[in-house]
């Protein structure tokens, strides 16, 4: 299994409130990009990481039921965080982790964040985002070509760190050899639309150094107007 992470300010914000994780050895992985003021946003997506950089699967037990209860945990530490702080206050982050183990990956998944699985030339989208704009998706109100330039599409429906009860999406995946995982925040997703992704994946996939130079200097040029941060996952 080769990857490759990769997090940038990008042109406009003074500071990256984005944050990664990678653990190799036991095959996690994680983007959280933060929100809040006085850098609140950094604090809760470095909450996010170091309480998950720990996680430990208990042998035979069930990996949904860990991630969720890892995603919990995280999202009580940012809460108990921020009502310490006044200038925490308000403070949250998204939160998308995969782990893969054998021919199977798992995911979990709060915020507006992306997890894709790349197979064959075709990029599949496999968690749920929590946001307006992809409720109205759902809901048959907008077309999905219609969110790349909704007004609204920077609106959470959740968060970690927001409220005490979460709705996570959570799920399971069957992987094959050649698949590339890519998970991202939106700093890229908002600036690089999935046929111009799914192209670049397919033309650079065999060189993951020279792909995430590529889908970088693709969303800076396109205006970098977000922190921006992904990480692509060869499965071979």
């Amino acid at each position: 299994m080769r990857f490759k992470a990769v997090t940038h300010r990008g042109k406009i914000r003074k500071n990256n409130e984005d944050n990664y994780f990678v653990d190799k050895d036991s095959s996690f992985f994680l983007v959280a990009d933060g929100m809040g003021g006085h850098a609140a946003g950094e604090v809760a997506s470095k909450i996010a990481v170091e309480k998950s950089s720990n996680f430990n699967l208990p042998e035979n037990n069930d990996i949904l039921i860990n991630l969720k209860r890892l995603v919990n945990n995280v999202n009580k530490k940012i809460i108990e965080e921020s009502q310490k702080n006044p200038n925490y206050l308000g403070m949250g982050t998204t939160y998308s982790a995969v782990f893969i183990k054998e021919e199977s990956l798992y995911y979990a998944h709060v915020g507006d964040s992306r997890i894709y699985i790349f197979r064959e030339g075709k990029l599949k989208q496999i968690n749920k985002e929590h946001s307006l704009v992809a409720d109205l998706i759902r809901n048959g109100k907008i077309a999905k070509k219609e969110a790349f330039n909704h007004p609204q599409k920077h609106f959470l429906t959740q968060a970690l760190g927001l409220e005490k009860k979460l709705e996570i999406d959570a799920g399971k995946e069957n992987i094959s050899a050649g698949d590339i995982i890519f998970l991202c925040t939106d700093g890229l997703s908002d600036l690089i639309r999935e046929k111009e992704i799914e192209k670049l994946i397919d033309e650079f996939y065999k060189d993951l150094d020279l792909l995430a130079e590529k889908l970088l200097n693709t969303a800076l040029k396109n205006g970098g107007s977000d922190n921006i941060t992904f990480i692509l996952i060869s499965n071979s």
